[in-house]
């Protein structure tokens, strides 16, 4: 049995490898059929070289029924548009193209499980030969194409919302440790049935727009750090340059004793930690919990143009799990559930303790809280400013006095893209 591609073989290894990629991150069930289905294996496959290759080439003619219904419909499919513009993103891009032949092959598959489980009690009791018998039974019934469409439809969602999850995690550098694609690959599933999720990824597309390219790094001089930043003089002989030491003895003693040696002064950066606090109250669903979270992705965006590290915690009665790792902080903002109380004093406390904790207090930090609570807040003047951080506190459709007494910035958010703008501009000069 031959595959519908020319230019690479269901013979070639790097073929035979791609294929057993692509059953590796199907779920059991669907994994059998494809491992007792050779078509579909290749359909599969074939898709992910027809993604990202170059220039593709089909054959004329496939001897196999299943597979010449296959080929025509791709014959099709690359002459259109949506092909083209998906190809942007799958070109070159091992990732983005075997998205999509999984995405494919779960609906390939699904499709012909349903077609098994119609025309028989027990589907698993000899697989093989129920698979033949529905594939023989959609192809005789001329439904391959349709299936096909349907598939495509999927997979080429698949492979945007894959894309989008990337760009939040950090982009194509940010994900080749082990296991960043099957995170990835499971928040671009759950995208295309979860509406909040969507509304998350496009608002913080829209803001990203708006961060710069760069922006001001507060640095510092001293001894140790990335950038020379000029000379000074030193009577420390340890921190004197070579060359110093290297003067004839009467220049030498005369440094020692005036003026002293010439030392580097090095350039270190400032800045400490963006720490973002959301508000993941019961009351904080539908918009405001999609601004909020929009936000904090955008801020995360903006800690890497400051070269600051992020750290972000959900709130209710009680403070949640410390997430810094990329794959965390996007995986929880677009999954976790909006419920319970509101303590906003504890939650700030928490975050003041692991600046510190984390020996970042000698930096410059800003705390970001996000929420609707009206809770009365403790003054935490002096560990803010024992944390060296400043307090940014964004309301949502209320007011708390007690919140703006300690705040150094304070702000009734408006929940669209030029309220998110205005924060992030606030959080910027932070």
């Amino acid at each position: 049995m031959k595959n519908n591609l020319v230019n690479v073989t269901n013979e070639d290894f790097v073929y035979q490898l791609i294929s057993q990629r692509i059953e590796g991150y199907l779920p059991k069930d669907l994994r059998e059929i494809y491992r007792v289905c050779e078509q579909i294996r290749i359909i599969a496959t074939d898709c992910y070289f027809l993604h990202y290759s170059l220039y593709p080439f089909l054959r004329s003619k496939n001897d196999d029924d299943i597979l010449e219904q296959a080929r025509r419909y791709l014959q099709d499919y690359i002459k259109d548009e949506r092909y083209q513009r998906l190809k942007m993103l799958t070109t070159l891009d091992d990732e983005m193209s075997l998205t999509y032949s999984i995405g494919l092959a779960k609906a390939v598959i699904g499709r012909v499980l349903g077609q098994i489980r119609l025309e028989n009690e027990n589907p698993f009791s000899n697989l093989k030969l129920f698979v033949s018998r529905a594939l023989s039974s959609l192809t005789e019934g001329g439904e391959i194409p349709a299936i096909l469409d349907y598939a495509t439809e999927y997979a080429e969602e698949m492979v945007k919302n894959a894309n989008d999850v990337r760009e939040l995690i950090g982009g194509k550098k940010a994900g080749k440790e082990e296991g960043t694609f099957k995170k990835v690959l499971d928040l671009a599933e759950h995208m295309l049935y979860v509406k909040f999720m969507r509304d998350v990824v496009s608002f913080s597309k829209r803001l990203f727009s708006h961060i710069p390219k760069a922006t001001y790094i507060l640095k510092r001089r001293g001894r140790f750090g990335e950038e020379l930043s000029g000379y000074s003089l030193t009577k420390r002989i340890d921190r004197a340059l070579v060359r110093e030491l290297a003067l004839p003895e009467e220049l030498f003693i005369k440094k020692f004793s005036g003026e002293g040696f010439l030392t580097k002064e090095k350039l270190s950066i400032a800045e400490g930690a963006y720490y973002i606090l959301i508000d993941k109250s019961g009351s904080m669903h539908g918009e405001k919990t999609i601004w909020a979270r929009s936000v904090a992705l955008a801020i995360y965006r903006m800690a890497n143009v400051k070269r600051r590290k992020y750290f972000l915690r959900f709130f209710d009665k009680k403070t949640h799990q410390l997430l810094s790792d990329p794959h965390e902080v996007v995986d929880a903002i677009l999954k976790v559930k909006s419920n319970g109380g509101t303590d906003i004093t504890n939650a700030l406390r928490t975050a003041i303790n692991d600046l510190i904790e984390r020996g970042l207090s000698d930096l410059t930090n800003t705390i970001v809280v996000i929420t609707d609570g009206e809770d009365v807040v403790e003054d935490l003047s002096r560990d803010l400013k024992r944390a060296n951080a400043s307090l940014i506190s964004v309301m949502i459709q209320g007011d708390n006095e007690t919140l703006k007494s300690i705040s150094d910035s304070y702000m009734k958010a408006e929940l669209s893209e030029s309220g998110g703008v205005r924060l992030l501009k606030v959080v910027e000069a932070s």
